[in-house]
């Protein structure tokens, strides 16, 4: 479980100018959040731009995403500008960066998928390009990172089956195979499929299904 303490230890390297406290249930930071061109918080050239922040932490993160709010009205709130229509930005596809991070710690967060965020904004706001591209809006972007995350060919049948597949505690040898060669897992890519599971645990293939909200009437090749 994410700590208070932890917290501090990572805002007080990577970004001093915020503040944490516990609120109930919840941990919130606070402040304002620096970027910079290198990995740092500050650096010789000093700071490129400075956002007003605050995020809120689930002490179960990072199995919870945490929700990330800027807070002095310099980002438009809409799509186009990724921020959500509660009004949180929206930082990364957090099944995709859970998948793929060496770390996922806190600190990792802050130097990764939330330094790139704000580092984007501020270069959209003085070139009208997002530095890193960018993902298509909804359910399309959504799709594309998954199947970055699965590394598979973004065709939704397939990253939905092979999703139910993942989230299963076990798999069994008779199963169709998630390839779509016909043949039964026991003779096709077991061991693939569980160098795969190793990668994505169970909890987060049915977070990345739960998000993509399948269609009525959407078919599987299984009834698993």
């Amino acid at each position: 479980m994410l700590t208070l303490s932890e917290v501090e230890a990572a805002i007080a390297f990577d970004q001093p100018d915020l503040r944490a406290t516990q609120q109930r249930d919840m941990i919130v930071v606070e402040g304002t959040f620096v970027v910079t061109g290198g990995d740092a918080a500050y650096d010789p050239e000093g700071p490129l731009a400075r956002y007003g922040v605050r995020i809120e932490l689930s002490s179960a993160y990072p199995r919870i995403e945490p929700r990330v709010f800027e807070t002095d009205g310099r980002i438009a709130r809409d799509p186009d500008h990724h921020i959500n229509g509660e009004g949180d930005c929206c930082v990364t596809v957090w099944e995709n960066w859970l998948v793929t991070a060496g770390s996922t710690s806190f600190s990792a967060y802050l130097r990764g998928p939330l330094r790139e965020y704000f580092l984007g904004q501020f270069w959209f706001e003085n070139t009208g390009s997002w530095p890193f591209g960018e993902r298509a809006h909804g359910m399309s972007g959504l799709e594309e990172a998954y199947a970055e995350a699965l590394g598979i060919p973004n065709v939704r049948k397939d990253l939905l089956y092979l999703l139910r597949f993942l989230r299963q505690q076990r798999s069994k040898g008779h199963w169709p195979c998630p390839c779509g060669s016909g043949r039964r897992v026991r003779n096709c890519h077991q061991n693939d499929l569980s160098a795969q599971r190793q990668r994505i645990k169970p909890h987060i293939a049915k977070s990345m299904l739960a998000r993509m909200q399948p269609r009525k009437g959407e078919l599987s090749r299984s009834s698993f």
